[in-house]
């Protein structure tokens, strides 16, 4: 018994090293770089490894976790080309002006009055979270014809880009985290480019693992201020977009964290590219598009699209 049993668990284990190759190829290349054994580290954990030895490269001194009180509170503070011309979405921008985010034992989370705010546009429903902004479709679908296209917009780098476009830092860690994550940055879109795919891949894991280490409380890179300043403005530049789109004749039948998804008539290709493009401008964001043949969706959550 024992015998069957371990030819099973040796095939299964094997099965799992193959299939995790990539990782563990690029978790060893990053131990050489960085002269430490990441090869048991998730994502995010890396990303921290990494911060903190460059920021320590800065500094001259290691970074150490902050210690922010359970209770303490701020506001958000709205970036200047966040603008809307729709009531509803003036009301939503005022509540998330006078809110107050208060820190928690395990970090931060929504205000109650945002948390259950839902937001209406067109045929449409939007509320705000901790995760990002998500519309609310249920049992719905969609085929493109001669006369509809699908599309798909996603912001490229979303998070990234907020945090360089609005310069925003952990207070501990001062503008020397600014410099290591932009240099990181840099460094991930010369690898692209050059075709070297490890540093790539690896530069990718640190510049996106970032994002999540500033909610952790365990983590160096801790600080609530600053991920909610990266959550809140992701969500109400995505509101822009929408807000843009529906105006201009283009329906949005979908939206999650990152991007939306929109019925285009054909004759409004020209509309949803200009309309792109002068959001982009006054966002500083840049959207990558996808085509959808078909799209099919129980709920937000849950689809496919062809």
């Amino acid at each position: 018994i024992v015998l069957d049993y371990n030819i099973n668990d040796l095939n299964e284990t094997h099965r799992l090293f193959d299939f995790m190759q990539d990782r563990i190829q690029l978790r060893e290349a990053m131990s050489i770089e960085y002269r430490e054994d990441l090869r048991s580290k998730s994502d995010a954990q890396i990303a921290e490894a990494v911060i903190n030895k460059e920021v320590y490269k800065v500094n001259g001194r290691w970074p150490k976790r902050p210690i922010i009180e359970p209770g303490t509170k701020f506001k958000y503070v709205i970036p200047p080309y966040i603008n809307y011309q729709s009531p509803v979405l003036q009301k939503a921008l005022e509540q998330v002006k006078t809110a107050n985010f208060v820190v928690g034992d395990y970090g931060i989370g929504m205000p109650p009055e945002l948390s259950n705010l839902s937001i209406q546009l067109n045929k449409s429903i939007y509320r705000m979270g901790i995760g990002g902004l998500h519309s609310f479709e249920k049992n719905v679908a969609y085929k493109a014809t001669d006369t509809l296209a699908i599309i798909d917009r996603d912001v490229a780098a979303f998070y990234p880009r907020i945090i360089l476009n609005l310069g925003l830092y952990p207070n501990h860690m001062g503008q020397a985290f600014l410099e290591v994550y932009n240099n990181i940055v840099e460094r991930r879109l010369i690898a692209k480019k050059t075709g070297n795919k490890t540093a790539d891949k690896g530069l990718k894991v640190t510049i996106n693992g970032t994002f999540g280490k500033s909610n952790s409380i365990w983590s160096t890179i801790y600080s609530p201020e600053m991920f909610i300043q990266i959550v809140i403005t992701g969500q109400l530049s995505l509101l822009m977009l929408i807000e843009y789109m529906e105006e201009g004749g283009i329906e949005v039948i979908s939206a999650n964290t990152d991007g939306i998804v929109m019925l285009c008539p054909h004759t409004h290709e020209a509309v949803l590219s200009e309309t792109i493009l002068l959001w982009e401008k006054a966002t500083g964001f840049q959207t990558e598009e996808t085509r959808y043949s078909a799209y099919y969706a129980r709920d937000v959550n849950n689809y496919f699209a062809l």
